[in-house]
Parts: structure tokens; C-alpha cells; sequence
């Protein structure tokens, strides 16, 4: 993958909108209806517990590998782009260390609750598989790309890019005596204003994706091994936990400049 340079005076490019688009809604929602058919999650619940946390992120993976050479095919001849990962080992490696420290605040409160249940699958499909799938899904291919190559707006992009990744988290099949519409509530909320916090801050390190995969995953690590309600602070402990986690990020890359991209690898252009 390439190095990004900015796209200074261009207009929105349509057509990479509605393939990039396209894409994420099949991404999003494939997975969500083919789980509400019987059939389907009878045979997928007959296979190994890996296989079975592994499929769908999988599938997300191969239309993202699909989609950036779509992509790449219809940007032939314009500025180069890239989905964050090719950035160099040094700022990886930083972008890594920085990432997980920025999450020690939801650490910090989990040693204070009366819960720790650390486990093999919270580790790895709870924490470390969503954390790489995710941001490579929702902000390298979704709204890097939106950025990059299509030129779309990169604040009105981050709010529409947080937003799916709330509306993403919403179970079509909800338990018993649950809704879907009753699910639309504080908690997706708050998950919304993640994604757009984490694009934020994805743009702001100069594309290192690096390190919000490291971020979100030790925030997911956290929150999966502990129980973060159930401290002094509640409900709400938890959420300020979260929050400063991510403002910490933003407050030492974006802002104190911590973090730095390689030389020529260019700052998204911050286009209203």
C-alpha cells in the first residue's frame, strides 16, 4: 500500500463513494442477516469455537482485500493511498506502544472492581481479532479511503464512519424480551462516538493504524477482563474510563504531535 498525499481542491469523486459504500454494507449487514437463518447458524455452530468468532471477520477481511484493488483500480494516475499499516517498524512499533499505554485508564479502574476473568477467547475474539478487524474495516478501508481517494470531507466523513460502526453493533437477533429498536440507546451511543473518535485520531497520526488497532484492543482487552461496572464509579466510571482512554490518544498524537509518520507521508487535508 502506498503513501498518502493529500487531495487538495478536487471534488467528491461518486463512483468511489458508492463502491467504498457498497462494500461496507455488504460487510455490515451480510453476516447479521445470514445469522437470523436457521440453517445457517445451525452448521456454523457445529464447527470448532475459533472457526465459529472467526468467520465473519474473515469474510470482512476478504472484502476489504477485494475492495482495495477495486478501489486502487479507479485511483490509478492519482495521489497514492494507503490503509495505514505499511508505515514503517519504528512508527508501528510507536504507534503500538502508545496505543495500548493510552488504554491503561480502563486498567486502572478494572483492578478496582471485584471481577477478573481472563480467558483464551476474551484475550483473542474478544479483544486482539476485533480490534485488528475492525479498524482495518471501519477505518483504513471505510473512512481512510472515503478521505483519500474519494475525497469526501474528512469531519463530515469521521461522523458518518462513527456512526456505522454504532449502528454496526446493533444484534438483529436480540434476546428474549429485547428489541432492535430498543437497543438504540446509551450504549450504541457511545460506541458511535468511539468510531468517530477513533477516525479522528486515525487521520490525525498521519494514517498509522497502528495505532487505534492497538488502542481499541487494549481497551477491548480491559473491558473484557474485567468487569468495569462494577467498581466504586458504576456505569459511569466505565464510561470516563473509555473516554479518557481515547481523549489521551488524541490529546498526545493529534495535539502534543507525539507520534510522527514518515516524512513524506502527508496529513489528510482538513476539507469542510
Amino acid at each position: 500500500m502506498g503513501k498518502v498525499t493529500a487531495n487538495e481542491n478536487q471534488g467528491v469523486r461518486w463512483n468511489v463513494v458508492l463502491l467504498i459504500g457498497v462494500i461496507v454494507l455488504i460487510g455490515t449487514l451480510l453476516p447479521k442477516l445470514m445469522w437470523m437463518i436457521d440453517g445457517y447458524r445451525s452448521v456454523v455452530r457445529s464447527w470448532p469455537v475459533d472457526v465459529q468468532y472467526l468467520i465473519h471477520p474473515t469474510f470482512r477481511m476478504l472484502l476489504v482485500a477485494v475492495g482495495w484493488a477495486m478501489v486502487m483500480r479507479l485511483n490509478r494516475g492519482r495521489s497514492p493511498a494507503t490503509m495505514g499499516l505499511r508505515v514503517g517498524w519504528g512508527v508501528a512499533i510507536n504507534g503500538v506502544l502508545i496505543g495500548f499505554a493510552c488504554s491503561l485508564p480502563m486498567l486502572a479502574l478494572g483492578l478496582a472492581s471485584d471481577s477478573f476473568t481472563p480467558t483464551r477467547y476474551e484475550i483473542m475474539h474478544g479483544a486482539i481479532a476485533p480490534g485488528i478487524t475492525e479498524e482495518i474495516f471501519y477505518r483504513a478501508f471505510f473512512f481512510g479511503l472515503l478521505v483519500q481517494v474519494a475525497c469526501c470531507p474528512i469531519w463530515t466523513t469521521a461522523i458518518v464512519s462513527g456512526l456505522v460502526f454504532g449502528l454496526a453493533h446493533v444484534d438483529l437477533t436480540p434476546d428474549e424480551g429485547q428489541t432492535i429498536i430498543g437497543q438504540l440507546g446509551p450504549w450504541i451511543a457511545m460506541i458511535g462516538v468511539g468510531g468517530f473518535m477513533y477516525a479522528w485520531l486515525y487521520g490525525g497520526s498521519r494514517w498509522n493504524l497502528w495505532l487505534v488497532i492497538a488502542l481499541h484492543s487494549g481497551m477491548n482487552l480491559w473491558w473484557d477482563m474485567f468487569d468495569l461496572t462494577q467498581t466504586p464509579l458504576g456505569n459511569w466510571g466505565a464510561t470516563v474510563a473509555r473516554v479518557l482512554s481515547v481523549g489521551l490518544a488524541i490529546y498526545f498524537v493529534v495535539f502534543r504531535g507525539v507520534l510522527r509518520a514518515e516524512p513524506n507521508v502527508a496529513s489528510p487535508d482538513d476539507r469542510s
